[in-house]
């Protein structure tokens, strides 16, 4: 009697999901690497108070977190080649994101010299933050959806001027 594999669902839908990825930007460009970004960072980044600059670092800092429990550590200069900008641009940046609580840097060294290295950049304070966010995005949300409702089912005249 042959066994059958079962299938898992969630390889399934990740491949799912990376086929789409490969057909609207292409499978080359997709295999040579991705990054998730969630759409209320883009959303809400002047909420955040980030700008263009901010926003560049946060995503090159993305690129390098792989791994939930393994914080990105790119160094200031791979940042700053990465987006067109000074070295002291980046750094100035990043001392205001880490002023606002939304990332920590922490410093790395070389285990040999004790030298630094890159720093590692904590983004737990941003992330809380976009918890906030979404929370008060989804209270918003379930408030228009009851809205929309109402209006539909009557209960609330619309506002075309020709109500009586």
């Amino acid at each position: 009697m042959s066994q059958r594999k079962k299938k898992n669902p969630d390889s399934e839908e990740s491949l799912q999901k990376l086929q789409t990825l490969e057909s609207k930007w292409g499978g080359q460009t997709v295999r040579l690497g991705w990054t998730a970004i969630p759409n209320l960072l883009l959303e809400r980044q002047q909420a955040l108070s980030l700008d263009a600059v901010d926003l560049n670092i946060l995503l090159v800092l993305m690129k390098h977190w792989w791994e939930e429990d393994r914080l990105p550590y790119p160094s200031k200069k791979k940042i700053a080649d990465t987006i067109g900008r000074d070295g002291s641009t980046v750094q100035k940046h990043i001392r205001k994101m880490e002023g606002a609580g939304l990332l920590v840097r922490n410093p790395r060294s070389y285990s040999s010299t004790g030298g630094q290295t890159s720093n590692e950049y904590d983004l737990s304070g941003l992330i809380l933050e976009l918890s906030k966010l979404a929370e008060q995005e989804a209270k918003e949300r379930a408030a228009r959806k009851e809205e929309d409702a109402r209006k539909r089912r009557g209960h609330i005249k619309m506002e075309d001027g020709n109500n009586s």
